[in-house]
């Protein structure tokens, strides 16, 4: 049996391989310099949640497109001699499971979780008339 081929099949095959490796990589602890990720479905969209204590919200860049979501930043300093991520940069970046729309795009910070919202794209099409000369 012939199966009609999708190439945006690739794109979703690398996007979840990406998400299942930083989810191991979260889950054993593989990667300190890398902020723990969460990513919710809500109601016609997702958030996503990263994980940054200490972090000034005012250091943190955060750039969405219609395929995800990437933050970068630097740990503050600390007054522990063991703590591996003080001052590191760090970078997380998460791909969403369907096409957003960045304009929609809000984050929010308190108490070391930035929280960022963003609303899937609608798909809307224009139709345009042909100027004929």
């Amino acid at each position: 049996m012939l199966m009609r081929w999708d190439p945006t099949d690739v794109d979703h095959f690398r996007e979840n391989m990406s998400r299942m490796w930083s989810q191991v990589r979260d889950d054993w602890n593989l990667d300190n310099t890398r902020p723990r990720t969460h990513l919710h479905q809500i109601e016609n969209g997702y958030m996503a949640e990263f994980e940054l204590p200490g972090v000034n919200p005012d250091n943190v860049n955060i750039e969405v497109d219609d395929q995800s979501i990437s933050v970068k930043g630097t740990f503050p300093a600390s007054p522990l001699e063991n703590d591996k991520r003080a001052g590191e940069e760090f970078h997380a970046v998460i791909g969403f499971p369907t096409e957003v729309d960045p304009e929609t795009a809000q984050a929010d910070y308190t108490y070391g979780l930035l929280r960022v919202t963003v609303y899937k794209a609608t798909g809307r099409r224009k139709r345009i008339s042909i100027n004929a000369h």
